[in-house]
């Protein structure tokens, strides 16, 4: 697989793509507003001792506190005590953060836990030989009770490649410690290590040797993926490249349109066909359907080729909108076991950049394929949308902050453009609310217009239109 990578860094958000020959195969988004924190590190207080269930709860500075099991933690809890500890999971409704005491950090090609001991291997990496030379080298590497395990891309890596990263984790584990021995100090919470950039994620992720390209549209994030990669996997620098353009970097790439299609119940194929996504709380179902593709008179090989481009098509949208449970698609009929095999080939192996745990089983005589797979991530459509007013809650529409951040992004490239000193800019109510509490100024600022809002009851939530 030959993949590219796209950030789109804003003031709202930061988005990453992953595209595989034109076609949108992974997104994250991370909206500053809404930051994940699992995986940061703080010095917490804790606040009350809860013997009864073995836990306790912690302050660390964002407003709830969080669930420690005293299990997790290596010492003496009371109340009023500081604890080092790292979030294991978010907040969930009602229900407060957990966070452990078994502090990791994770690397490209290894986690690395300095107080833990345990020396451990990816179970993807399935060669014993492999499995027995990462563990030799990370036992030899280990001292004063530090543990490593092997990721699965650690598989066939050369020694010095692994300890150039041992060598940064440590670098990072000591900044931490010395960050904490200061907060110490005081009976305020402290975060001491931020797991939250984005772009650093997704260059120690997903770049890699079958990586082409990770094009970054920012100045600051680009310099700070290039020091990290010089530090840990410098052969992989020259394929990270700034991105200049004017014209915004998913846009010129044809990103945002295949992002619309995350909330469409149909979507159209290149051949003429189109899939159905429809979700319901026991099962998600695919079905396939020809569409407007009659080409050639043999019936097996059109319903060949709609079911490989909606096999496809299909796999990339379970993996975008983090479908999880059983899933099942419904492809057309085939006649010969030889094209049933390889269409679930097809599916194996599209599925193969899927990181969640998931299984699919052969076709059945019915023409369905049947999968189950488990959810890894909030889902995308809940990040994006918001359930539809206009359809009691059946559909999905962008939500007013993805609408504000479109609109903006708009006025950006467009508002230089227009020749006047005014631009009238009309929009639905709902979304004008959103513009109304984050405010005009930045904007105007930036395209050295002003701008009057025109509210515009009869334009659907998702329709603006700006004019001079």
């Amino acid at each position: 697989m030959s993949k590219k990578i796209y950030a789109d860094i804003t003031e709202d958000e930061n988005r990453i793509a992953i595209v595989e020959k034109g076609r949108l195969i992974d997104l994250h988004i991370m909206r500053y507003s809404d930051q994940n924190r699992v995986g940061n590190i703080y010095s917490g207080v804790v606040q009350n001792v809860l013997k009864n269930i073995n836990a306790c709860f912690v302050d660390i500075g964002t407003g709830k506190n969080v669930f420690l099991p005293i299990s997790d933690y290596k010492g003496n809890i009371k109340k009023g005590k500081k604890v080092l500890i790292q979030v294991a999971k978010e907040e969930v409704q009602e229900k407060g953060a957990k966070v452990t005491g078994k502090i990791s950090l994770s690397g490209r090609h290894i986690v690395y836990m300095p107080k833990e001991g345990k020396i451990g291997v990816s179970r993807n990496i399935k060669d014993k030989k492999e499995r027995k030379r990462l563990r030799s080298l990370l036992a030899a590497a280990a001292s004063n009770g530090e543990g490593f395990v092997a990721r699965t891309n650690a598989e066939n890596l050369k020694k010095r490649t692994i300890m150039r990263e041992v060598k940064y984790l440590r670098q990072e584990w000591k900044g931490i410690e010395k960050s904490n021995n200061k907060a110490k100090r005081n009976q305020k919470p402290v975060i001491l290590h931020n797991e939250a950039n984005l772009v650093i994620y997704a260059a120690r992720e997903f770049l890699d040797s079958d990586t082409l390209v990770f094009i970054i549209n920012d100045k600051k994030q680009y310099k700070e993926v290039k020091t990290f990669i010089k530090k840990t996997d410098p052969s992989l620098k020259n394929k990270i490249e700034l991105y200049k353009s004017d014209m915004p970097i998913f846009e010129r790439y044809k990103i945002e349109s295949q992002i619309d299609n995350l909330k469409k119940r149909t979507i159209s194929l290149d051949c003429g066909g189109y899939i159905i996504i429809e979700q319901t709380e026991a099962l998600t179902a695919i079905d396939v359907n020809t569409g407007s593709y009659t080409k050639g008179s043999n019936r097996e090989k059109t319903a060949m080729k709609v079911n490989s481009e909606a096999a496809r098509l299909a796999t990339s949208q379970i993996i975008l909108r983090d479908l999880g449970g059983i899933i099942i698609i419904d492809f057309i009929d085939l006649k010969t076991k030889k094209n049933r095999n390889k269409l679930l080939s097809i599916m194996h192996q599209e599925m193969k950049i899927d990181k969640a745990s998931l299984k699919i089983f052969p076709m059945s005589r019915l023409g369905l394929i049947e999968m189950t797979r488990q959810r890894r991530k909030e889902s995308i459509i809940k990040i994006l949308g918001q359930d539809c007013p206009y359809c009691s809650g059946s559909g999905i529409i962008f939500s007013e902050t993805t609408m504000y951040i479109k609109i903006k992004r708009e006025l950006i490239r467009k508002g230089p453009k227009i020749r006047s000193k005014y631009i009238n800019l009309f929009l639905h109510p709902r979304v004008a609310e959103e513009f109304d509490s984050k405010g005009l100024q930045n904007i105007e600022k930036q395209i050295k217009k002003k701008i009057k809002l025109r509210r515009d009851y009869k334009l659907h939530h998702e329709d603006f239109k700006i004019t001079a």
